[in-house]
């Protein structure tokens, strides 16, 4: 005679647990981990929603920094252990997190939750979503034409780089990102001056071709920022030039649109200047004013930029161009209270509760984490100064510098939802 052993197993309905106790577990989970959750059980979301606690909204302005001091304990290397600072900006909350993606990486560039991160010698690219951990490989920089940018053009002598470093990436802006439907578009500024693109499709870093007269532009500075609009990327130098690039001919001079006419303002002031694109889908040019030390000053960032070498800010003016007549336009705000924020990431428009409306929020700028400018209140006016405190250890091994301040959006898309993207498995390696 036999018999049969039954085993009943209870399903428990976590969602049910008290609020206090749903708080104590998610106040020990690292805040990516908790917008992870959120973004893949439906559960998760609603208790995420119903207490509010440790997560941030989709869309909202985020910080990454350096890895806040707020217990004091001592850290020898956050590169190599892939801590960071996150802090939520409309909320005025900061936590330190972790993530096994940026191991030994840096972050130099980003759109939305996606960042663009490199090893210290900023050579080999990838794609890290740090919300779900989707991981996508950019070209090597190793796929840059080296003839080209040797062509005609005395590297040593001009800006006394080491040729083993013609092409180390300087910023990469990343102005499509993988969930877009026609997948990732990057732009990357080379540290000789160059600029070059990849996008989904290609295999390489497509160089841009520098204007007719390299001969005058080779030994003005640096273009200081990239923007992909209308089919076109547009670069912007550090005299205030915008060139224009069609993307089917890249290795074709690009068209010169002159920069804004800076009557009325302080000549004798140095300028730094970002593109974006507005609510309304124009091409905004943003100019900042202030002053450079004669003598160099060593900064304390990982990258070091025209940024760093602000000590006296004057003010911001913002230009709007007029496709029609190929004309600047000085404009005071993007209407509806929108405030702009821009630094390495790709610049992002919009108005939140506990966001001073009409502002142009910039992320490291003078060794600030941010600082921000009104726009309602002439080119003179700045405003919220801010810098989050950030462990002195918190460097690369040789002590050179900290990670650099960037705005993050997260946007918590669903696990599985993005074509073509490797999402690993719980406990893979990065």
């Amino acid at each position: 005679m036999s018999s049969k052993s039954t085993s009943k197993t209870t399903r428990v309905d976590w969602c049910r647990l008290h609020d206090d106790i749903w708080g104590k577990i998610i106040d020990n989970i690292d805040a990516l981990d908790v917008l992870n959750f959120a973004a893949t059980c439906g559960s998760w979301s609603s208790v995420c929603r119903r207490l509010q606690t440790r997560l941030l909204s989709s869309g909202q302005p985020t910080l990454l920094t350096s890895r806040p001091d707020h217990d004091g304990s001592r850290v020898e290397n956050t590169i190599e252990e892939g801590t960071f600072g996150l802090h939520d900006v409309v909320r005025r909350g900061s936590f330190c997190v972790h993530s096994r993606f940026l191991y030994n990486k840096i972050w130099v560039g980003g759109k939305d939750d996606w960042l663009v991160v490199t090893d210290i010698n900023r050579c080999f690219l990838n794609l890290v979503n740090l919300i779900t951990g989707a991981t996508v490989p950019l070209p090597s920089c190793n796929t840059i034409n080296v003839d080209e940018i040797n062509e005609n053009y005395d590297l040593e002598n001009t800006v006394g780089c080491r040729l083993q470093c013609k092409r180390r990436v300087r910023r990469v802006v990343l102005c499509q990102t993988p969930s877009s439907s026609s997948g990732y578009v990057a732009i990357a500024q080379i540290s000789v001056g160059w600029i070059a693109y990849t996008t989904r499709m290609d295999s390489n870093w497509k160089l841009l071709a520098h204007p007719s007269n390299w001969a005058y532009f080779r030994f003005h500075p640096f273009y200081m920022d990239a923007i992909l609009h209308k089919g076109k990327i547009f670069a912007v130098d550090g005299d205030g030039d915008v060139f224009a690039w069609d993307l089917d001919r890249h290795r074709q001079h690009p068209v010169i649109i002159s920069a804004p006419d800076a009557s009325g303002f302080d000549t004798c002031n140095d300028q730094l200047y970002y593109l974006a694109k507005s609510p309304s889908d124009e091409l905004i040019l943003i100019s900042l004013h202030g002053k450079v030390p004669t003598d160099y000053k060593s900064s304390s960032r990982i990258l070091q930029s025209e940024n760093d070498w602000f000590e006296e800010i004057g003010g911001m003016t913002l230009h709007r161009f007029d496709d029609r007549d190929g004309t600047w336009g000085q404009i005071h705000n993007f209407g509806l209270g929108n405030s702009v924020f821009v630094g390495l990431n790709y610049p992002f428009f919009g108005t939140w509760n506990g966001i001073n409306p009409n502002m142009v929020y910039v992320a490291n700028l003078s060794e600030w984490d941010v600082i921000g400018f009104d726009m309602d209140g002439g080119e003179n006016t700045v405003l919220d100064m801010r810098d989050y405190p950030a462990e002195d250890e918190a460097r690369l091994p040789d002590g050179q510098s900290m990670r650099t301040p960037m705005w993050f959006r997260p946007t918590c898309p669903s696990k599985g939802q993005i074509d073509g993207v490797h999402f690993p498995s719980i406990g893979a390696p990065p």
